[in-house]
């Protein structure tokens, strides 16, 4: 039930821990992972390639060379490049 007043249930789940110092950060932690378990539910058979980091994408395509390919180090000056600075 979205955007109208739902029963609220206390529960506890163990979660990462820097997931946890992350949330803490937030106004509303429930809020915010109520909308988190939702969309993670709601479109877990639904991959979309936008909500790939770009350097776990780039990381991923390095993997399918061996580092003695030239594409496997264009992808290393990828990476690099990418990384701040």
């Amino acid at each position: 039930m979205q955007g109208g007043m739902a029963m609220k249930v206390n529960r506890t789940y163990s979660m990462d821990y820097d997931l946890v110092i992350q949330l803490a950060k937030r106004v509303n932690q429930s809020d915010t992972v109520c909308k988190a378990v939702r969309k993670y539910l709601d479109e877990k058979d639904n991959f979309s390639l936008p909500d790939v980091p770009t350097l776990a994408l780039i990381t991923a395509l390095q993997s399918r060379f061996s580092q003695f390919d030239p594409e496997y180090s264009l992808i290393q000056t990828l990476i690099a490049m990418h990384r701040p600075s």
